[in-house]
């Protein structure tokens, strides 16, 4: 079964955001170059350099090209005039930085674009060059806002006075637009899950209703959200290549710059097509099935986490017999599991799945050990029951009438309280201590005979509706009553037949043990 976005649970709904922990680690991110792993080290020490963090999504120039085009860039935006302008209207100003910028770092207008290559031969699009001009406010202190649009982006100057708008592209331009199928799929949803009408959704466009919902009324975003949006810029890229993998990656250090619900629903957009697209089942899709379980809250519904896992044991243990490849598969796995039931789930289907192969191939030792563990995880589950209590028959048949099987029996009842429950159980410690008590009266230790005789007992009366061999009750109690009666205690051993008939009313021995000694 495929994992399917059930739902995209939408940015008007008011609730916290998940912690950046919760969902994305900073120890599993992927680096794409030192560079951008030491840039991020820092930002997670809050040592925030905003030039390097939009430098560090690409790899077309090296650390030392990348400090002599910081050195280069800042340089020149002191030396752009600007501190000379005061007294001069603030329009002037904007114009002498915009255009100096302008003319010095930008070439051409490329839509797919990274900021790297604003310093590698002068391409830009309105993310990355809105990027420039506010790391050139930024130094100069010049006070702006960047506001976001469906597929733009673009600075305000004084954002509080003039308002000087400075449009580094058409409107157009620059910002890659998310695909009509996502944004129906997002609108679908919205509709499902009442967040509008079934008359809004009939009445108005899909793109205005994904605009409104999707980027809310609030467009002002800081610059650090910026470099959260290049990496969401670049993800968008591979996602159109339906290099989803790749996009994933990119999008949970998107998640790290800039923590918005629009951000996770990509990441939930891009992270199953990545599971349901990677034909190899192996530590790469362990990680993403672990991940996609983080986004409960987000349409990814545990029970779907929980079959995918179920078709990857039939794939890899049964289908393929690779046992290994399926164990390191589930470590894999349940190390990036957060809900503890979701841990539970998978580790149980593990050990069970593991036990019952291990059973079909009369492996009963190695069938126990394995459905142990999974009865520890769920100790009243009607089928892992049924699957211990039929490895351990197996595993102890071949210990015979060794008093070892008492207690083995008796340390699971210790362990597992539940099996008390399963008469299966209780008939199998009612017979092993059957077995102890016929032997004891058959080796002449009658202490031992008595004491499990009186164990025996015990559990029949607590569990009347047990099955037990009556031929089994008939020796035992048989043996005893011709032991007393040859010691002259007739009344004792009658008393013996007559517990035993209480427990197998019909057994031939028995009652032709009663007529004899009469």
């Amino acid at each position: 079964m495929r994992i399917v976005v059930c739902s995209l649970i939408l940015l008007c709904v008011s609730f916290e955001l998940l912690s950046q922990d919760s969902l994305v680690r900073f120890k599993e991110l992927t680096f794409s170059s030192p560079f951008e792993k030491r840039t991020f080290e820092r930002f997670r020490k809050k040592e925030v350099d905003l030039f390097s963090l939009f430098m560090a999504n690409g790899n077309l120039l090296s650390d030392e090209k990348i400090t002599a085009q910081r050195a280069r860039f800042y340089d020149y935006v002191r030396g752009t005039g600007y501190d000379k302008t005061a007294g001069k209207k603030n329009d002037k100003r904007i114009k002498l930085v915009y255009d100096k910028l302008h003319g010095e770092f930008l070439s051409k207008y490329i839509e797919k674009n990274r900021f790297e290559e604003v310093f590698y031969n002068g391409n830009f699009n309105c993310v990355s060059a809105t990027a420039l001009y506010a790391l050139a406010f930024e130094e100069l202190k010049i006070p702006y806002t960047i506001k976001e649009q469906p597929s733009h982006v673009y600075l305000v100057a004084w954002p509080r006075d003039e308002q000087i708008v400075l449009q580094t592209t058409t409107p157009a331009g620059g910002y890659t637009a998310i695909s009509n199928e996502f944004k129906m799929s997002f609108v679908r949803n919205l509709k499902d899950h009442k967040m509008i009408s079934n008359q809004e959704f009939a009445s108005r466009d899909n793109s205005a209703l994904f605009d409104e919902y999707y980027f809310g009324k609030n467009s002002d975003i800081r610059l650090l959200d910026l470099a959260g949006l290049q990496y969401v810029n670049d993800a968008l890229y591979k996602c159109e290549e339906k290099q989803f993998e790749a996009a994933f990656i990119q999008l949970e250090k998107a998640y790290m710059l800039y923590p918005s619900e629009r951000v996770i629903h990509l990441l939930v957009y891009s992270g199953a097509h990545a599971f349901d697209t990677r034909k190899l089942k192996d530590s790469t899709h362990a990680v993403l099935l672990a991940k996609l379980s983080r986004y409960k809250s987000y349409g990814i519904d545990p029970d779907v986490i929980v079959s995918e896992f179920g078709g990857i044991t039939q794939k890899l243990l049964f289908d393929k017999g690779k046992k290994e490849q399926y164990r390191q598969y589930f470590n894999t796995v349940v190390g990036g599991l957060q809900d503890i039931k979701l841990r539970t789930d998978i580790s149980f289907i593990y050990y069970y799945e593991n036990a019952r192969l291990f059973y079909n191939q009369a492996k009963f030792g190695e069938s126990l050990a394995h459905i142990e563990e999974a009865l520890a995880l769920k100790p009243t589950h009607a089928d892992a029951q049924s699957l211990f209590l039929g490895a351990l028959g197996q595993h102890l048949s071949s210990k015979g009438r060794d008093r070892e099987v008492v207690d083995v029996l008796e340390k699971y009842t210790v362990r597992f309280p539940e099996l008390e429950a399963n008469n299966h159980f209780n008939a199998m410690k009612g017979t092993a201590y059957l077995f102890q008590f016929h032997l004891g009266y058959g080796t002449n230790k009658i202490a031992d005979g008595d004491r499990y005789r009186g164990l025996f007992e015990a559990i029949i009366d607590k569990y009347p509706d047990m099955v037990i061999n009556p031929d089994l009750i008939g020796q035992s109690y048989s043996m005893a009553a011709v032991y007393y009666y040859r010691k002259g205690q007739v009344a004792k051993a009658r008393q013996l037949i007559s517990t035993g008939l209480k427990y197998a009313p019909n057994n031939y021995e028995l009652i032709a043990r009663q007529q004899m000694i009469r």
